[in-house]
């Protein structure tokens, strides 16, 4: 497992796995409805040429760690797909690209060790345009932001209260 550069890191990680079940259990819930609101508005802010970068944005919640995920995530078919998704999300600088195009094939016929294919192929140079970032995914939603620590402000002075008692609430 990867060590965080962060102070104090692990000591939050050993107090989020001795949080009481039903602690976690609705810190986990609090993350599903947090991950459904951030991820529509991502799709609301996506490119919608062919709408597939914006059925592509998926939640993902992590009770174990009490992480959630959203973005561009699922298998690594599903992100070679969308690949062309953080191009958009990030932006990307003026260039000029050499670009082999291949036509097709033909065969050598007088090969003594048979027919052999060969791919007939062409160079050009291709100027790509700069394109501005979306930021629809590593966007800040502040807004999202404070409503999730308001609605977890709760919870936490909950769990807080049960640690200090010394007891659990299983």
């Amino acid at each position: 497992m990867a060590r965080s550069r962060l102070r104090g890191a692990g000591r939050f990680r050993r107090t989020l796995k001795a949080l009481p079940a039903a602690i976690s259990g609705e810190i986990v819930v609090e993350l599903n409805v947090t991950g459904r609101e951030v991820r529509s508005l991502m799709q609301a802010k996506a490119p919608k040429k062919t709408g597939k970068l914006a059925a592509g944005i998926t939640y993902r919640v992590l009770p174990k760690s009490l992480r959630m995920q959203v973005g561009l995530i699922g298998s690594q078919k599903q992100r070679n797909d969308l690949f062309y998704g953080r191009i958009q999300d990030l932006g990307r600088k003026a260039q000029v690209v050499r670009v082999l195009r291949r036509h097709g094939t033909f065969t050598h016929s007088f090969n003594p060790n048979g027919t052999r294919k060969k791919t007939l192929a062409s160079t050009y140079v291709l100027r790509v345009a700069a394109m501005a970032p979306k930021r629809f995914i590593t966007g800040r939603y502040t807004d999202m932001r404070a409503s999730l620590n308001a609605n977890l402000r709760g919870i936490w002075t909950r769990a807080l209260s049960v640690a200090a008692a010394g007891g659990s609430d299983e």
